[in-house]
């Protein structure tokens, strides 16, 4: 076998170019031998090996072998964050192993320093020397650790094993950057070294630089949206080259095969429409000769999601019809539990999948991430169905057994890694307790030994404690849309099958206050509020929300999805949404300005004081104040909305990926938390974080291909899309990125301190699209650090810092202690025993004492 050596700089020290081999799945049995919960450190001692653990010669396209499993060493070109990143997530307990190789050349024999990023155990050598451990799990971002190397003259063979405890959203990644090491002048470009087998390295090397040069410039397509690939007039016209678009799976559904003939700088793959709605990738790689034939078997990929539902932004038809179009895309989605409740919903019995359903009671006997959202669709399913003749005779007893098997909570005993505390999950795993208490009042349960009508009392207790703490406090997971839609399917779930009369109507209540929330801060069918809980999927269009199918069920704004659970969960239920909450969903009132705080108690970290602004061309909402300088998570802290397709937000991201397994990624959370504040339509976002920050920067995502118009001049960035406009700066600068992941849909400013300011406009208050401009131009703006003064459009001239509050026309506004809601539609204070939402001449009291009732009329 021929055997050839790519070569490739540092970046900034860091090693961008690996052969890896992996990830090693350990399942992790008898899970409770490591503490309750499970310590990591102890599970990284009990796999720990000495040794490499892996054979083979590292080359590209090589074979190696782990344990009993055969495998090859595979290409790694890291994203921007410098990570080779397997981060991911895993439903059951699992120990990951990976490999990383590289070889270094040295000009000379040297002392340097090498940095090691990871998140979890790790181990070094140096030609097959083992020269650094590190045993450590860290939080969200990798833990960083310097120590000594020698190298020699020539070629370095360098090799990382790391490794992590695998438990439901799992951050797997390793970097390792060389410090104060010498170059030889004119050889900086062959520092990295890869070993590969491909006929021609130079072939291979021009292969790898080309499809990293191709983009697409959209997260999503909508039904009639033409999928198309862009790359910069040169090379990528005149190479043959493919691109393939198909699932994760490999199922291909569509090719195109570029000859090097063709002169046009985009590719055409067709419309989402001819395929299934879904996630999908696509695959750069060479023609079919050199792929298969002669082994040069570089690829690239870029990913996007294809929607071939019809958004609806504005209201249409009635409840039954929705309802009735709700229950059959529901049904054609396949591999879906949701689906097949769909399906017995609505009498399609013949086309029930058992096998579908007999996985999901695989799953939650398994325990698995998760196990509380099926368990608590199969025993709706019980309750509603069993008694259809053509219910399944097969999952009647698996059901059964499963019910009576299921571990109800954290204090029952087993070992798993199902989250009992998250404030979602909880209400159904009470809701599963009520009904399975309910299905079975005198069996034993096997995890607790108490009996059913046990179990359905401690449900129903804690049940009850769960909705009077939201009844009165509101949500921690603020606005959270998956957390949301997982609360829509407990409480729909309890309004029509809790046999307890003050369960059920109190289930009812608190979901008529969260279907307020929702309306409140949606705009065009689209959940644009601060977000406790958030995903990349959720905040960068308002095709992929998990609350856009509820939204489109209940009041006809939305879009019906992938995220079916909590839209079939309403769909089956008897909840009747009060009318009043449709109409303040559709209401375009020219200024809407909504306060709100959400709290489990006075001064916790969960508190949080939120705003959002709403005209009939766009909204504007944020979380004033929260936590600023702390690390992030997922929190999506401000988010401006135009339509559907077009919001912006600006971030500061803890790494380049998207995985689930990362806390922040690249477009949800933030590395550290900004402090923003807004003033109605205007926003003020200030950034800070440390030097050696490994991301180094801000960014926006601000969608153009969803614009009607845009502009990037003088400093700002300028949308328009309808009648709304925003416009975009940062104190830094900022640059706008044509390549890449996130080509044609970033904004990036480098450097801390940092100040983005956000000032959203409308066509009848700001004329055309030129006059904001020129409006927005001539704004006295003065940047000083971290502290900015400016005026904005509608006269109110505001003062911020990172040290200092909010002055409205130099009066301070306040940034906390607001009340629970405080808006067009209601004013009520935190803890209040009843909330009246108005609108119009409609009024709807929800009463929340002991004996609860709810009326709704005129006045």
């Amino acid at each position: 076998m021929n055997q050839e050596t790519l070569g490739y700089p540092l970046e900034n020290g860091y090693i961008d170019h690996w052969l890896l081999a992996g990830p090693e799945i350990i399942p992790v049995d008898e899970l409770r031998r490591f503490g309750h919960p499970p310590d990591k450190l102890q599970m990284a001692k009990a796999h720990f090996q000495p040794n490499l653990g892996i054979d083979g010669d590292p080359v590209e396209y090589g074979d190696c072998r782990i344990g009993d499993t055969q495998e090859k060493w595979r290409y790694v070109r890291t994203r921007p964050d410098h990570l080779v990143d397997l981060s991911a997530f895993h439903p059951l307990p699992r120990y990951l192993r990976a490999w990383a190789y590289v070889e270094i050349e040295s000009p000379l024999e040297q002392e340097a320093g090498a940095v090691l990023f990871s998140d979890g155990p790790a181990d070094v050598w140096i030609q097959n020397r083992h020269i650094h451990r590190r045993e450590k799990f860290q939080g969200r971002i990798p833990d960083r650790v310097r120590f000594p190397i020698r190298l020699k003259e020539g070629a370095n063979r360098v090799m990382v094993r790391f490794e992590t405890a695998a438990d439901r959203e799992t951050a797997f990644g390793m970097a390792l950057q060389l410090v104060d090491f010498q170059t030889k002048q004119g050889a900086e470009g062959r520092v990295v070294l890869i070993p590969t087998c491909a006929p021609s390295a130079k072939y291979r090397l021009k292969m790898e630089e080309l499809f990293e040069t191709c983009h697409i410039r959209q997260d999503v397509y909508a039904r009639m949206e033409e999928i198309a690939v862009h790359f910069p007039e040169g090379p990528a016209v005149t190479t043959p080259f493919n691109i393939r678009m198909q699932t994760k799976g490999g199922s291909i559904f569509a090719e195109a095969r570029r000859d090097g003939r063709k002169t046009e700088p985009r590719q055409p793959l067709g419309f989402p429409y001819q395929s299934p709605e879904g996630s999908y990738q696509l695959r750069f790689m060479p023609p079919p000769v050199e792929f298969y034939e002669q082994n040069v078997r570089i690829s690239r990929w870029r990913e996007f999601y294809a929607a071939t539902n019809v958004f609806s932004p504005l209201p249409y038809g009635s409840y039954p019809d929705r309802r009735l179009e709700c229950l059959q895309d529901a049904a054609g989605r396949k591999n879906n539990l949701f689906g097949e409740i769909a399906k017995m919903e609505g009498g399609w019995w013949k086309d029930v999948a058992v096998q579908t359903v007999e996985k999901a009671i695989e799953e939650v006997n398994a325990r698995s991430a998760g196990s509380e959202r099926l368990l608590c669709g199969l025993l709706g399913m019980r309750c509603r169905y069993a008694e259809n003749d053509r219910f399944p005779a097969e999952v009647r007893a698996p059901l059964a057994a499963c019910t009576l098997g299921f571990r109800y909570g954290d204090d029952e005993p087993g070992a798993d890694i199902m989250n009992f505390r998250g404030e979602s999950g909880s209400i159904l795993f009470h809701t599963c307790e009520i009904l399975a208490g309910q299905l079975h009042p005198d069996e034993v349960f096997t995890g607790s030994g108490k009996n059913g009508r046990w179990h359905r009392e401690q449900g129903e207790r804690l049940a009850s404690e769960w909705m009077k703490k939201r009844a009165g406090g509101g949500f921690r997971e603020w606005d959270s849309p998956a957390a949301f839609e997982e609360m829509v399917l407990g409480l729909s779930t309890l309004t029509s099958l809790a046999e307890n009369p003050e369960i059920l109507e109190m289930a009812s209540l608190v979901l008529d206050k969260l279907c307020f929330t929702l309306a409140v801060n949606s705009f065009q069918g689209v959940f644009g509020s601060t977000h406790a809980r958030a995903s990349a999927a959720d905040i960068r269009t308002g095709y992929r929300q998990p609350t856009s199918g509820i939204t489109r069920l209940l009041w006809g704004m939305g879009i019906f999805n992938d995220h079916i659970l909590g839209a079939v969960g309403l769909a089956c239920s008897t909840y009747e949404l009060p009318p009043i909450l449709a109409a303040i969903a559709a209401d375009r009132a020219d200024e809407i300005w909504s306060k709100e705080q959400h709290s489990e108690g006075e001064g916790t970290a969960a508190t949080v004081n939120k705003v959002t602004y709403k005209s009939p061309d766009g909204m504007l909402a944020s979380a004033q104040d929260w936590n600023p300088g702390e690390p992030g998570s997922r929190e999506h802290i401000w988010q401006a909305t135009l339509s559907p397709m077009a919001t912006v937000f600006t971030t500061h991201p803890g790494c380049a990926s998207e995985s689930d397994g990362r806390r922040p990624d690249a477009w949800s959370g933030n590395a550290v938390l900004p402090r923003v504040a807004q003033w109605k339509d205007m926003l003020i976002a200030i950034y800070q974080f440390p030097d050696d920050d490994r991301m180094g920067f801000t960014h926006a995502y601000f969608p153009v291909h969803a614009m009607d118009a845009y502009e990037i001049r003088d400093g700002w960035a300028f949308g328009k899309a309808g009648d709304g406009y925003i416009a975009l700066a940062a104190a830094r600068g900022m640059e706008f990125q044509t390549s890449g992941d996130n080509a044609c849909r970033e904004l990036r400013s480098s450097g801390s301190p940092n100040i983005w300011l956000c000032q959203m406009g409308r066509a009848a208050l700001d004329g055309s699209f030129t006059e904001f401009q020129e409006k927005v131009f001539r704004l006295p703006v003065q940047f000083d650090g971290a502290q900015v003064e400016i005026t904005g459009l509608r006269g109110d001239h505001l003062s911020f810092g990172w040290q200092f509050p909010l002055l409205v026309n130099g009066r301070e506004e306040p940034l906390s202690g607001f009340r629970h809601y405080d808006n067009l539609y209601c004013t009520c204070d935190m803890g209040a025993p009843e909330m009246e939402i108005r609108h119009g001449r409609d009024a709807l009291r929800l009463h929340f004492e002991e004996d609860p009732g709810k009326e709704q009329g005129g006045t």
